[in-house]
């Protein structure tokens, strides 16, 4: 009996030192959905993580607050170590994101997460961050490669994916001179359809700033790893349709705690003999150093308006 006690108290003991010696954090997002026709509806998401040295693990907590039913997830679950001080070795369910996010990025908006199981080699290479790594577990059919840096005074970054034997590659560069920047990003999915964008901006005064896009769909470009795969659900226009060419304009602007943007859509298909038009407007305010709350309204091409918001909260 007295053995049994002892071994419980050092478990126990034991216990309570890896949950004391971890660093924790915990987020909550909060999201309530405003149609102008139907009902109205909330979902919350608290995300908590802990960091054991090199062990990192977040779970998401999500509340559907119309039907009260509650879902549990891991969000990420990953260890990483050093290599010989040359590279960095990460295993496990991890977020990415590379590039202009056309191929594969994390959703910084939306409630639904984009997340990817398997290995990443980080190291840096003549000022150019270097990633090489596996999306599907240890499948040996479906990696992908990614060079990020800068380069004459350009930011440059190339991805190259495959699956099996299909591939998939993005360009993305970008310059800046002066108050005028421009942006170009040139990709190809597996299936050899293209999405392409240019953006040329200009910072009209320090916290005022204007941009033109002109971005096109060819062949019905789509991968499923990527915000842009949800549309307006992650706050954005999405993918387009096939033979769709969108011309935007879009202004933003921000005052201390205070961000408005808006942007118009103009999308034409010529194949389609089509012609539509969105637009989004966000409105941001930062409640405190931990807290921030926002409105988006969005207005899609068959007329039907979404309006969200959201209050995030971050420990």
């Amino acid at each position: 009996m007295k053995k049994n006690l002892r071994n419980l108290l050092v478990l126990s003991l034991g216990l309570i030192t890896t949950i004391a010696s971890a660093q924790w954090s915990a987020n909550s997002t909060t999201r309530a959905d405003n149609p102008d026709e139907g009902e109205r509806s909330a979902e919350q998401r608290i995300n908590v993580s802990a960091d054991w040295g090199a062990v990192h693990v977040s779970t998401d907590y999500t509340l559907d607050m119309t039907s009260g039913e509650m879902t549990t997830e891991v969000y990420e679950a990953y260890v990483s170590t050093d290599l010989m001080g040359m590279a960095t070795l990460t295993a496990g369910k991890q977020d990415l994101s590379f590039g202009s996010g056309a191929l594969i990025s994390s959703n910084d908006w939306g409630m639904e997460r984009y997340t990817n199981t398997g290995g990443d080699i980080a190291l840096e290479l003549g000022g150019f961050n270097i990633n090489v790594g596996t999306l599907n577990g240890v499948a040996q059919a479906n990696n992908y490669m990614n060079l990020g840096g800068s380069f004459a005074g350009a930011d440059v970054n190339i991805l190259m994916m495959n699956e099996g034997d299909n591939s998939a590659h993005g360009y993305d560069l970008s310059y800046a001179m002066g108050d005028f920047s421009l942006a170009v990003s040139m990709n190809e999915d597996m299936n050899e359809a293209t999405y392409n964008s240019y953006t040329v901006s200009y910072n009209v005064m320090d916290n005022l700033t204007a941009s033109v896009s002109q971005t096109s769909n060819e062949g019905g470009f789509s991968m499923d790893n990527t915000a842009l795969s949800g549309g307006w659900d992650n706050g954005n226009i999405g993918y387009l349709n096939d033979g769709d060419e969108d011309r935007a304009i879009s202004i933003s602007y921000a005052l201390g705690d205070i961000s408005l943007g808006y942007t118009m859509h103009n999308i034409d298909n010529e194949a389609a003999g089509t012609e539509s038009e969105a637009s989004s407007m966000t409105l941001g305010y930062q409640l405190n150093d931990n807290a921030n709350i926002g409105l988006a309204r969005f207005a899609d091409v068959d007329e039907t308006e979404y309006t969200w918001i959201t209050l995030s909260i971050g420990l």
